[in-house]
């Protein structure tokens, strides 16, 4: 029987727990960045306080997956402009990694931004992400080399509705 996982949305008394798991997989699954990178981008870029002002400003959007209480995998993105919306960080305790939790977060991820009238959703990856990221409907645009903090960088999209000026307008 397959195990079943939980999504929601992270709301202010997430953060907390949500900052565990986040802390604890940036310094132990991101192997494409040095170590000092991973502690740097925790302490700077993505320090708490940071994530915690741009949560409360709704810059940002943080999706939990859940095995009965416990968080064990998040979604990070940014809604932009004009109906595009940005995966920033996403991460699956390894215990549960090949089992659905980052599909079931991308789920989440589309259906809201669809509600929201997001028609395009775009992210970063690295090489090792590119087939899982191909299977889940995403296009690849294009590989930066030497990109964010000195890694080769893949750039995908998904449309996921028709562009409406109305949701641009909001």
């Amino acid at each position: 029987m397959k195990k079943q996982y939980n999504f929601r949305k992270a709301g202010v008394g997430d953060l907390d727990s949500f900052f565990v798991l986040f802390d604890k997989l940036t310094l132990d699954l991101f192997p494409d960045y040095s170590l000092k990178i991973r502690k740097h981008i925790l302490k700077a870029e993505c320090s708490h306080s940071s994530i915690k002002a741009q949560f409360k400003a709704k810059q940002i959007i943080i999706y939990l997956a859940f095995d009965t209480k416990d968080i064990i995998g998040y979604l990070i993105v940014r809604p932009i402009v004009g109906g595009v919306c940005m995966g920033d960080w996403m991460a699956v305790n390894p215990n549960h990694q090949g089992k659905g939790v980052a599909s079931g977060l991308l789920s989440v991820w589309e259906k809201d931004a669809k509600i929201n009238g997001m028609h395009k959703l775009h992210l970063w990856t690295h090489e090792r992400n590119v087939i899982f990221y191909r299977n889940r409907g995403f296009d690849l645009v294009g590989m930066v080399p030497e990109n964010y903090y000195g890694t080769d960088d893949y750039f995908f999209h998904k449309t996921i509705q028709k562009p409406i000026e109305k949701n641009f307008l909001k």
